[in-house]
């Protein structure tokens, strides 16, 4: 799994990419220092007339460096100060020196954008730039520094500052948490600034962009996907980089008051479901943007694609989750549906047969090498349709797979099919046992054996045990 938050560096255009592994389960805080940006409008030019009128205006430029600040506290409570003594620029990013005091008893740690509290933001949108973490002990102070590369920016169509979020979450020694929240720092530029300008969309499609980046725009579109639960969805993309890899990238805003952890999970592509679970989680601001990406690849190595017959993105469908600042879920989960009007969906369910009952069949698809030229490791790749009229779950039954006769470990993830769906399931041969049983090449392997459980809710509909024989005929 990965968290999200935006935008990346994948592909090869050295996007910034936010998103990590793991679904982000900390709690965030309300902003400790309200934003104060104007709302936005309801009538602007399209993205795409934007665009246009930009890049004929010269308005893809470097990155401008004059905004200038004033000394600012960022944090104030519990014998804790921070504060940003001004701002600086380098070739590559800009930044803020932060004079860390802490006049408490206790030996404290700070950080700053982390996979568990990730909450900058510049002009509005989310921002996967600025980590920091330093520990300071009881009475003492440290200077140190948040920076922000200018690629970050730039890919959300931001070419100077108007102002910044920082997230701090703070805890002592025995990791409790003594604060957690945001400070914001406005520029001289801010009451100047559009915050109605749609400035990502507007980026994203722009010759001038996918020139600088090394990415091709395959779709765009400016139809919101989603009204829910204070959550807009304003724009989805697709884009192909240099090296054939998509991703998907959503337009995200919250308009609430308080925090959202946005999640993204039960992903197919073409119709193929290719991950039941959460995938990916970003939480977002008051009032703030997060461009979430997807980076299929990542979701499934696209060595697999010509496996399983997707040669390119006709739609992707995945379901949004929504939880407060406390953890709670916020009403049902939402599904997406992208269609690429581009491309005809399609994946190929043919395969040598292992399973067929209770209107659940099963094939094989492949025993391949993992794709990472630093892995051993091998996946045994197969197709489960589910031609029933209920949703189903598949899950190895405990400590029953073995390859050519040896008892392995392997690592299978329960699966969730929709009725009359599709989608894959992946099993992962773990190197070290391997080669603990003299398995160096694929074809070292002629009959893997395992036992599945089938369930629809908390009934069993089957246990079988399947048996794959790969001898040469």
């Amino acid at each position: 799994m990965k968290n999200v938050k935006l935008i990346a560096a994948t592909l090869g255009l050295a996007f910034v990419m936010t998103a990590c592994s793991g679904e982000n389960n900390e709690r965030p805080q309300e902003s400790s220092t309200e934003s104060e940006q104007p709302q936005e409008s309801s009538s602007y030019e399209s993205a795409a007339e934007s665009a246009a009128q930009s890049e004929t205006n010269g308005d893809w430029r470097e990155f401008q460096k004059t905004a200038e600040i004033d000394e600012t506290v960022l944090v104030d409570e519990s014998d804790i100060r921070i504060t940003a003594e001004g701002i600086e620029y380098t070739d590559y990013s800009m930044e803020i020196p932060l004079l860390i005091e802490n006049n408490s008893q206790k030996n404290l740690s700070f950080v700053s954008n982390s996979i568990g509290y990730s909450c900058n933001s510049v002009n509005g949108y989310m921002i996967a730039d600025g980590y920091m973490y330093c520990d300071v002990a009881a009475g003492k102070k440290s200077n140190e520094k948040i920076s922000i590369s200018y690629d970050s920016l730039r890919l959300c169509g931001i070419f100077e500052i108007a102002d910044i979020e920082i997230g701090f979450d703070i805890s002592d020694e025995d990791h409790n948490e003594i604060y957690r929240g945001t400070g914001q720092i406005k520029t001289d530029l801010a009451e100047q600034y559009d915050y109605q300008r749609p400035s990502y969309r507007e980026t994203i499609i722009s010759e001038a962009a996918q020139d600088y980046f090394g990415y091709t725009m395959s779709y765009f579109s400016e139809e919101e996907l989603l009204d829910q639960n204070g959550i807009k969805i304003l724009s989805s993309g697709l884009i192909e980089d240099n090296d054939g890899e998509n991703v998907l990238f959503l337009e995200v805003k919250n308009t609430t008051e308080q925090p959202i952890v946005v999640t993204t999970s039960n992903i197919s592509l073409n119709g193929l479901g290719i991950y039941s679970f959460n995938w990916s989680s970003a939480t977002i601001n008051p009032g703030k943007t997060e461009v979430m990406d997807l980076e299929l690849a990542a979701i499934l190595d696209d060595s697999f694609w010509d496996l399983y017959g997707l040669q390119e993105v006709g739609n992707i469908t995945l379901d949004i989750n929504f939880r407060d600042p406390d953890g709670e879920k916020l009403g049902d989960p939402a599904t997406l549906v992208i269609e690429n009007p581009n491309v005809t969906a399609a994946f190929d369910r043919e395969g040598e047969e292992i399973y067929n009952a209770n209107d659940v069949r099963i094939v094989m698809k492949g025993l391949v090498n993992d794709a990472s030229e630093y892995s051993g490791d091998m996946h045994v790749l197969l197709l489960v349709e589910n031609n029933s009229p209920d949703v189903i779950t598949i899950r190895e039954v405990y400590d029953s797979f073995s390859v050519n006769g040896y008892m392995m470990d392997c690592s299978m993830s329960a699966t969730t099919v929709q009725n009359g769906a599709c989608s894959i399931l992946d099993i992962r041969l773990w190197e070290f046992d391997l080669e603990e049983n003299s398995i160096a090449e694929v074809s070292d392997i002629t009959q893997i054996e395992f036992g599945i459980e089938i369930e629809s809710g908390r009934d069993t509909i089957d246990e079988a045990t399947l048996e794959l024989d790969f001898k040469a005929e």
